[in-house]
């Protein structure tokens, strides 16, 4: 992708999580940028093209933090989740507009649905390990850590949207709180290996 096209994204995205979607136009980011309208629209045709562009970007920045490798894993699951919680937390806008923008964008929707199973797939390996490594104990329900999953992705989606019901903005302190909620929805997992370690790495927590 060439620097005009990045600088366009990079601004949009700026833009969008400031003032949110429906408050910007084409015309706001070239004024922004100081070029013509013409001259964006000849990177980017729509709005919508930006929209559609910043997601696949989001999407590539995650599938890199999707990868977990090293002896700690616990503690590598846990760095990987407050990782991806700071790109969420980048691309806001979308989360905000998480339904409006696919239910739009038939392109975004349908990669959105192929992207959910694959990280479900992916999350499941991952929880697999874990459960090897003797840090996570066995299923005692069906399906369980594929709910587990559930849970978290529709936390993941919609948090964002949940704090600015209550507060008037978004604030980076919402990467923590996050990341709290996601090891504290964990910990009933635990084993006692598990545990210990968690005691470890989260030493504030425990009482």
């Amino acid at each position: 992708m060439n620097s005009t096209k990045l600088k366009i994204l990079s601004k949009a995205r700026q833009l969008f999580n400031e003032r949110g979607i429906s408050n910007i136009s084409l015309r706001d980011i070239a004024k922004e940028l100081n070029i013509s309208v013409g001259n964006l629209q000849y990177h980017f045709k729509k709005r919508e093209d930006i929209i559609e562009a910043l997601y696949f970007e989001l999407v590539e920045k995650m599938n890199a933090h999707y990868l977990i490798t090293g002896n700690d894993l616990l503690k590598i699951f846990f760095d990987k989740s407050m990782g991806m919680m700071v790109i969420l937390f980048e691309y806001r806008f979308f989360f905000l507009n998480f339904v409006t923008i696919v239910r739009n964008n038939e392109k975004i929707k349908t990669h959105y649905r192929r992207l959910s199973k694959q990280r479900e797939k992916e999350s499941l390996l991952i929880i697999n390990l874990l459960v090897e490594g003797g840090f996570l104990r066995s299923e005692l329900l069906k399906n369980e850590y594929q709910t587990l999953f559930k849970k978290i992705e529709l936390v993941s989606n919609f948090w964002f949207s949940s704090i600015l019901i209550k507060s008037n903005q978004l604030q980076k302190k919402s990467i923590i709180e996050f990341s709290i909620l996601i090891s504290h929805s964990i910990f009933p997992y635990l084993t006692g290996k598990g545990r210990k370690r968690y005691a470890q790495i989260f030493p504030e927590h425990v009482l």
